[in-house]
């Protein structure tokens, strides 16, 4: 769920011009963050996420997330990610142990494919404008997007900043009573990413398990 999670947090970014809306001015609101974030080459932004389940935290982590066309990086929970737009490699830094898969823009199954994520927003959820509110003295207006079709989650809470328009935060909120409130810091746009950093180095990880899945 975490990894899907942080990919919504990419599309509603990337994508959410496409988004259906069903009242309250939110495809209008999705439109205009859409424009602001499609003029960006790059996107790179560190995130704390905080697991709460019935009034009960269960944890909170970081991470790093980096973006350029196809490829991406991220690291959440020990686990580093590197997608090139043709291989994907899993590391877990705990066991020292690399996994690699083909990277496909059409398996749904792909989880962490930010490309089919992506693909036909507006046929996988709807949007709903809710309220706008202050937090730390700054305006956001807050828009909810429930999937169409049964999920683990049925509801994505998304925070817009009222005027710079970048998304602040997103909350997810599973059938479980489990919520992943992921809060967006340090967002950079336009940078310089090497290609070589969405590549897993193994020379930087010496004595390395690897299992190639491809």
């Amino acid at each position: 769920m975490k990894k899907i999670a942080i990919l919504t947090i990419m599309a509603v970014m990337s994508v959410a011009a496409t988004a259906q809306n069903i009242d309250g001015g939110a495809n209008d609101l999705m439109k205009r963050v859409s424009l602001q974030y499609q003029k960006y080459a790059t996107l790179q932004f560190h995130y704390t996420l905080k697991t709460t389940k019935d009034d009960k935290t269960l944890g909170v982590s970081e991470g790093d997330f980096f973006l350029k066309g196809s490829k991406y990086k991220a690291n959440f929970s020990g686990i580093q990610y590197f997608c090139d737009g043709v291989s994907i490699w899993s590391y877990d830094k705990s066991a020292n142990e690399v996994s690699i898969y083909e990277y496909d823009p059409d398996d749904d199954q792909n989880l962490l494919n930010p490309q089919r994520i992506l693909k036909d927003w507006d046929k996988h959820y709807r949007a709903k404008f809710i309220r706008d509110e202050f937090q730390n003295s700054v305006q956001y207006s807050l828009v909810d997007l429930t999937p169409k079709t049964a999920q683990s989650y049925y509801r994505i809470r998304v925070f817009v900043g009222k005027t710079s328009l970048k998304i602040a935060k997103v909350v997810v909120y599973e059938k479980d009573n489990t919520i992943y409130t992921y809060s967006i810091e340090q967002f950079k746009s336009n940078i310089p990413l090497d290609d070589k950093l969405f590549v897993f180095d193994a020379t930087k990880h010496p004595g390395a398990e690897v299992n190639d899945m491809r």
